[in-house]
């Protein structure tokens, strides 16, 4: 069960009395947050609503909010983000005496009075009133979700299918919020029409797993100049030298994995199976991989760490020894 089937249960059977959301994963708070003033119809010009995102100057107010009773209604909901005090964050926005105050209403909350708490970051548990907390409040902890879960998810929240939203997530590194950007942009890209998996090819930018792929296909062709210039690019656009050979060692890992296992007659199911990754890498270490030899992967995964050893060790410039890799690897494509 994920956090968002979770809060479907609490929408239906109402908003409880105290509610926490909270998670070190920044996006999904959020888009619970949004899910929840959507539920409760928030207004901020409804005198029976009340939301801060708390400061050192907004403080008191929020307090009194949550210590009155409500006006012109019978109920009164109010909504605190950021209450850093209760999490392990180092940091702090109420004083001694307001988190008192805060403290006693937990001890003693106004049956017309709902609070929601915001919160960014892991429940601090050792705090007396987080313990309080976790007693009175139904806790809602915002995780990322795994790559079926998110497929399962936008299957329920879109009309999308799911081979179209299972690159989508591929190529979105399975983070929650790219995911949902890059539905809305093949979305409006298709104009009403079914999306398909040409659609998300097309319009979908490409991770850096995805141009470390090209990467790796230009090096078995012995493209040596469209590697060299697809490396340059993304240097340009910002990726570390670092970071590109990391990712293109664990692809080298992957394509020898891959290659092994295709010389024993396994299906592309029982690979994905056995790796608990993602089908879309697979598929096309699959692909790249066919007319490969086991010996060449293996010199090419040993020269990728040897070269990461040298980088960390050596003065000599990164990026003559990556080119120097290129070429090694561009010679060794067979």
């Amino acid at each position: 069960m994920t956090v968002f089937d979770e809060f479907n249960e609490v929408k239906r059977k109402g908003l409880p009395q105290i509610l926490v959301i909270f998670g070190e994963s920044k996006e999904m708070v959020q888009e619970l947050k949004s899910q929840l003033l959507t539920f409760v119809n928030f207004e901020p010009t409804d005198l029976s609503q009340s939301y801060y995102d708390l400061t050192p100057n907004n403080s008191d107010l929020a307090l009194e909010d949550l210590e009155s009773l409500p006006f012109f209604s019978d109920s009164r909901l109010v909504i605190l983000e950021n209450l850093v005090n209760l999490t392990t964050a180092k940091k702090t926005i109420l004083d001694e005496k307001q988190l008192k105050r805060f403290e006693n209403f937990l001890d003693n909350p106004s049956e017309t009075t709902q609070l929601v708490l915001v919160l960014y970051g892991k429940l601090d548990s050792r705090l007396k009133v987080v313990k309080k907390l976790k007693a009175k409040a139904t806790l809602l902890e915002a995780q990322e979700l795994k790559t079926q879960e998110l497929i399962q998810y936008f299957s329920h929240e879109t009309s999308l299918p799911r081979p179209v939203l299972s690159l989508i997530a591929a190529k979105s590194n399975d983070s929650f919020s790219v995911v949902k950007q890059n539905i809305d942009l093949v979305q409006t890209y298709a104009l009403g029409r079914e999306v398909t998996v040409d659609d998300v090819e097309k319009v979908v930018p490409k991770s850096l797993q995805d141009n470390i792929f090209a990467l790796t296909d230009l090096i078995f062709k012995g493209k040596i100049d469209e590697a060299h210039d697809l490396v340059h690019d993304l240097t340009l656009q910002g990726e570390d030298l670092i970071k590109i050979l990391a990712i293109l060692t664990n692809s080298y890992r992957l394509y020898l994995q891959v290659k092994l296992f295709q010389e024993k007659g396994w299906q592309e199911n029982q690979q994905v199976s056995y790796l608990k990754m993602h089908p879309y890498p697979v598929k096309l270490a699959n692909q790249l991989v066919r007319r490969l030899q086991v010996s060449s992967l293996k010199k090419g995964l040993a020269d990728l760490i040897q070269l990461d050893f040298a980088i960390k060790t050596s003065a000599a410039d990164k990026a003559y020894l990556f080119d120097i890799l290129l070429i090694k690897l561009t010679l060794k494509k067979n």
